[in-house]
């Protein structure tokens, strides 16, 4: 049963059901915080973290009425899949904005310590980035008129929310911006194509590509990812933006599949996407991340892809065997 001890600091993590949520609550707790897990489905989150944690109802369209105070808030929760992108653009868009307003208002009412919010590499929009990836301030493109902007122009839209209210109110805010994260904490149901790949080898199915996959991409395990995250919320300046990307994460689509495939003893194979399909595309053919501001905190990325997509896969395998998904 969860009980909260004066002695230990505590972290509010919103979507600590999603792919990035699971690995920060999993960071945090064995780092000895008292991890507070927020998110739409409360039921689910008991599944799978059991009575250790404090569980609590949390949807980003909703107002916060939390009754208790915390130290640090994680600020998981945003729509993740591009279909919801772009069939419900307007939740997309006031999700991200919303939530993390609520958030920032809840942290400034009961004076929490640090709050960090997990933005996306999607900002950046469609550029030719430096030799070493986008870094914090290079931003190109985006579409205003296309609704699949409704979820990068969402998160851009909240990381100048972040920073105001650093700047007008003292909240210390710190903007983290992941590039592409895989990792086994990922949904059956997510359809991101790092973990639909890696949900279709475990389960001996052919990976289906929609595209030559030629776009190169930062690929960074979930579990860097966390502790990247928690290097921000211990050392992240207010204000202040950092990516999430691991320098031996960088490769094409077309090269996580081939060793997702191989790793699941499966076929790859190609098919034309539909209109739907393609629409819903990330439009940037080249989202690498430079890390350098990050790494400057003390963090590196120690899983490279290749290791992370086998790896991914195995424990993706074990877990349908013995159905713990």
């Amino acid at each position: 049963m969860y009980e909260y001890s004066c002695m230990k600091k505590k972290v509010l993590v919103t979507g600590a059901g999603g792919l990035i949520g699971r690995a920060v609550v999993e960071k945090f707790a064995d780092e000895g915080w008292a991890v507070v897990t927020a998110g739409r489905d409360v039921a689910r989150l008991y599944a799978l973290f059991g009575e250790r944690m404090k569980c609590v109802e949390y949807n980003a369209l909703d107002p916060v009425a939390f009754d208790f105070a915390v130290d640090a808030i994680i600020h998981c929760a945003s729509p993740a899949s591009p279909e919801r992108f772009m069939s419900e653009p307007v939740g997309t868009m006031w999700a991200n904005v919303f939530g993390i307003r609520e958030l920032l208002e809840y942290a400034r009412r009961v004076k929490v310590g640090k709050v960090v919010y997990i933005s996306s590499s999607e900002v950046y929009g469609k550029a030719a980035p430096s030799e070493t990836g986008f870094r914090e301030d290079d931003y190109g493109f985006v579409d205003l008129l296309n609704i699949r902007s409704s979820y990068s122009m969402g998160k851009r839209a909240a990381e100048t929310l972040c920073v105001s209210y650093a700047k007008e109110y003292g909240v210390d805010v710190s903007i983290v911006r992941p590039g592409h994260i895989y990792g086994p904490t990922a949904s059956p149901k997510d359809r991101r194509v790092s973990s639909a790949f890696a949900w279709a080898a475990a389960r001996g199915e052919p990976i289906v590509m929609k595209s030559a996959g030629t776009s190169r991409r930062s690929y960074t395990h979930c579990m860097d990812c966390a502790s990247a995250i928690m290097t921000v919320a211990e050392k992240g300046l207010p204000g202040a933006a950092y990516n999430i990307a691991n320098r031996g994460g960088v490769c094409t689509i077309r090269q996580m599949a081939e060793i997702m495939a191989n790793e699941g003893g499966v076929e790859l194979c190609m098919e034309m996407p539909s209109a739907g399909e393609a629409v819903a595309f990330n439009p940037m053919d080249n989202s690498c991340l430079d890390p350098s501001k990050l790494e400057a905190l003390g963090w590196s990325g120690t899983i490279g892809y290749e290791e992370g997509f086998r790896q991914t896969v195995r424990v993706l395998k074990e877990r349908l065997k013995h159905g713990t998904i």
